[in-house]
């Protein structure tokens, strides 16, 4: 009867280890999504603001007239940069 009862203990005992070991799991996990949840709106703030702060210098240099002759002065020079290699590449024929 005392061997039948240690039995029961020590069954009872790794029973109430293995189901510890499974809540201390769960938690771990459910706290390696909230950490990494966080990262990600850490992240995603970061990504916002930066966005912001360049879609704002964006708007400054546009509101200059240089901004203008910059680009049409720069696409020229492409447009005649293209032309150049164009030429090279295909060579007279």
């Amino acid at each position: 009867m005392r061997r039948m009862e240690l039995r029961m203990a020590v069954v009872f005992v790794l029973l109430l280890l293995s189901c510890a070991e499974a809540a201390s799991y769960r938690l771990q996990k459910r706290e390696a999504q909230d950490s990494f949840s966080q990262i990600q709106e850490v992240a995603k703030n970061y990504w916002e603001q930066l966005n912001s702060v360049v879609q704002g210098w964006l708007d400054r240099v546009r509101s200059w007239d240089i901004y203008d002759k910059t680009t049409s002065a720069a696409g020229t020079y492409t447009d005649i940069l293209k032309d150049q290699f164009y030429h090279w590449w295909q060579g007279e024929q």
